[in-house]
């Protein structure tokens, strides 16, 4: 997929259980392929006491001319409690290849069911790549995808300006993820998602905007 593996992240030395009561608001991200727009991102977040949902909507479409050559559309429910990570349903068609990851953690360990693989278990503290949440930053992660472990590491960048989908610009601290999975991810001051550039497949850049 051209955002697949371009897809989540976070910081703060923060543990399971144990994260501050951040606020998550709806997001929305125009997706760009070498500075033309392809498609939109968007998280969708509904709070209910002390469980917290992330509806993520992924749908991509790189064409030439009219005609098109490409196609990745992705769709999870992700839910958390109390800041912990609990669960992850996702069904992705990458250009026409269905895929279906099932995570859900347990006291010791994330049990991770996808197609087409023998059932895993990660680190209990791991969590999903889907980017909106700043610890994905910090923890063991796993590809909503097709729920293999993501074997990067995170280097923090520093802080500088980025764009906005509107042309505005605002501050915001960039983390590379360096091995297998390779990209960048932005989080601004209140520690919410703010950009994304990954190289894709093809060898063309893939930037994330947000619109909202």
């Amino acid at each position: 997929m051209i955002a697949r593996r371009a897809l989540l992240t976070g910081t703060a030395a923060l543990t399971l259980g144990a994260a501050p009561a951040l606020r998550f608001p709806d997001l929305l991200f125009d997706v760009l392929r070498n500075g033309g727009s392809i498609g939109k991102h968007a998280i969708r977040m509904r709070q209910d006491g002390a469980v917290l949902e992330a509806a993520i909507d992924v749908d991509i479409v790189v064409r030439l001319g009219p005609i098109v050559i490409y196609r990745y559309v992705l769709k999870a429910r992700e839910i958390w409690r109390d800041g912990a990570f609990v669960s992850l349903d996702s069904e992705t068609n990458d250009d026409g290849t269905r895929q279906w990851v099932k995570a859900v953690r347990a006291a010791d360990h994330v049990a991770v069911e996808a197609s087409g693989k023998a059932a895993a278990r990660m680190a209990a503290n791991a969590i999903p790549l889907t980017h909106w949440n700043i610890l994905c930053m910090e923890r063991p992660l796993f590809d909503p995808q097709d729920g293999t472990s993501v074997q990067s590491i995170v280097q923090p960048k520093g802080e500088e300006a980025v764009a906005l989908a509107d042309g505005r610009s605002v501050r915001a601290t960039r983390f590379a993820l360096v091995g297998k999975v390779a990209l960048e991810n932005w989080y601004d001051a209140a520690r919410h998602w703010t950009a994304l550039r990954a190289p894709a497949r093809d060898g063309s850049t893939i930037e994330y905007r947000r619109a909202a």
